[in-house]
């Protein structure tokens, strides 16, 4: 076994047991050594999870705010896969004893109705969006919110599933403009706007097009955080509400 399979084995119980591992403990490989590595062990743990979870139905984009850089200590985005059992409806309830440390991030997501090649303009990059989706992703992680790039990238980019809201037309939405507030309980914990994601949400899905060279008609991606990652615990609701695309809840157990 490599060592890029031992990690990606230990993950993936971790995600199965909801039990944290620590990669420098001596048990299980370190660090990976670049993010090209990383991108080796998410590949392999992605094939262990989709067993139960389903085959790749998309992309998440981490890391492309930047407040959510400096708080979890990253300097570039990151992309995951999203798992199709992974993916459902709101109101959704998940049980906080299935995550090692559930956070929550309001984000903008989009569904392609057309292929989007490697380096589109912004034009071809949003004639290729069928609907706009608002959304809360979950997220975790399996080293107990204790990483570097490399290892949050490995993790499959904190992903830990994402509630979808209805999805409509881009038409002229200028979703640079998206506002979003997250509550927790009623209660408001923080807000932002879809600048805040590399400038424009449809600046985060170029870079995914770019970086994976290419995406395929029918992808659903998830841009990445407006907010802070915020914790949620058992017994709480957090709803995160947009000022064009609706709200979306996630009730935590």
């Amino acid at each position: 076994m490599t060592d890029a399979d031992a990690l990606a084995a230990a993950l993936a119980e971790a995600h199965r047991t909801a039990s944290p591992v620590d990669p420098d403990d001596g048990s299980t490989p370190g660090v990976p050594g670049s993010i090209d590595d990383a991108y080796r062990v998410q590949g392999r743990l992605v094939d262990l999870l989709a067993a139960d979870r389903g085959a790749p139905v998309g992309y998440k984009i981490g890391f492309t705010n930047d407040r959510v850089q400096a708080d979890l200590g990253v300097e570039e985005p990151g992309y995951g896969r999203l798992l199709e059992a992974t993916v459902v409806d709101p109101p959704a309830t998940v049980a906080a004893a299935e995550y090692v440390g559930l956070r929550v991030e309001p984000e903008i997501a989009f569904r392609l109705d057309d292929d989007l090649s490697a380096e589109p303009s912004r034009a071809r990059t949003r004639d290729a969006v069928a609907t706009v989706h608002p959304a809360i992703e979950l997220v975790d992680s399996r080293t107990g919110w204790t990483f570097d790039a490399p290892l949050a990238v490995a993790d499959n980019c904190l992903d830990a599933g994402l509630v979808l809201g209805a999805g409509t037309a881009i038409d002229d939405r200028s979703l640079d403009q998206e506002a979003v507030t997250l509550r927790v309980d009623g209660e408001r914990v923080d807000s932002g706007v879809g600048a805040d994601v590399l400038g424009h949400p449809l600046a985060a899905l170029a870079w995914l097009a770019e970086a994976v060279d290419g995406l395929p008609a029918g992808t659903l991606v998830t841009t990445g955080s407006l907010t802070e990652p915020v914790p949620v615990a058992a017994g709480e609701t957090a709803t995160a509400t947009f000022a064009s695309l609706g709200s979306v809840e996630l009730r935590v157990s």
